[in-house]
């Protein structure tokens, strides 16, 4: 089975951002995919998150597609009359029109071969050990004149830890439902599930922010059930292909192309598009 991944594409954030997609689009086709795999960071903009997908859908891709939202995915307006679960409802409902299956309702399963799936969220367990900030200190999600953005747009209904406990609840009760069923699994996040995934650089504000990376229940539960060969995510704009025990973590982000150059979009969009193959179970 051939599986390809991408993420982060902020088709918001620049005219390169937006124009990417096409490309992306062929690197997949070329590819000759049997699952692709978007791990969010789409866009904020719910009219231009059905615009983007739908150019997938368009393309007529032979393979299966698997989504989860990122946190930008699931940002509302200050007046916006929705909050963020309710504005994951939409999302799913956008994925089922454009033939994305969310992974945040239910798993995914062929040949197999399960694919279970959160946005997960920060509980400030991924906090540098090189500073000893409060809990509240980074519930404020600001430091140094520099804001978080989900400070501003991430409209939960419960603070960040228990929002973060929520989803890897959900995640495991996903494993649990469908582990007598596969012989493998892949756990499919937005944010990130290891510690080792992260960058620090031993400096401010950089380290305060990588406290919102993502949460470390998440990667307890890939490692506690063996089924779990795969974790993959995005949200940290880095490029991750490492072995955690026996867990192999991928990120493919696209990040932010402020400086890319239009004629080198397709070349980037190749560099970043993952793909990787795993043995058909039988």
């Amino acid at each position: 089975m051939k599986i390809g991944l991408i993420s982060d594409l902020h088709t918001d954030a620049t005219e390169a951002n937006k124009a990417i997609v096409p490309f992306l689009i062929d690197a997949i086709k070329a590819a000759e995919l049997d699952i692709f795999i978007l791990a969010g960071d789409v866009t904020p903009k719910l009219s231009e998150f059905y615009e983007v997908l739908g150019e997938f859908a368009d393309a007529d891709l032979a393979c299966q597609k698997l989504f989860v939202p990122g946190n930008h995915d699931i940002w509302v307006g200050k007046k916006a009359n929705m909050t963020s679960e309710q504005k994951c409802g939409v999302l799913s409902e956008i994925c089922q029109d454009h033939g994305f299956h969310s992974l945040m309702d239910t798993p995914y399963v062929v040949d197999k071969i399960g694919f279970c799936g959160t946005i997960g969220w920060y509980d400030y367990t991924y906090a540098s050990d090189k500073y000893h900030f409060t809990t509240e200190q980074y519930a404020e999600k600001q430091l140094m004149k520099s804001v978080w953005s989900d400070k501003l747009y991430a409209k939960w209904s419960d603070i960040d830890e228990n929002i973060a406990h929520r989803f890897e609840k959900e995640l495991e009760q996903q494993i649990h439902s469908i582990k007598n069923t596969v012989q493998r699994i892949v756990v499919v996040t937005h944010h990130v599930p290891f510690r080792e995934c992260i960058r620090y650089r031993e400096e401010l504000p950089w380290d305060y922010f990588s406290a919102f990376m993502g949460s470390e229940g998440l990667g307890r539960i890939c490692l506690q059930e063996p089924l779990v060969s795969h974790a993959l995510f995005g949200h940290t704009h880095n490029v991750v292909n490492q072995r955690v025990d026996n867990v192999r973590t991928i990120c493919a982000p696209i990040g932010y192309l402020q400086e890319t150059p239009l004629e080198k979009l397709r070349a980037f969009a190749e560099q970043r598009f993952t793909c990787f193959s795993l043995p058909n179970e039988s």
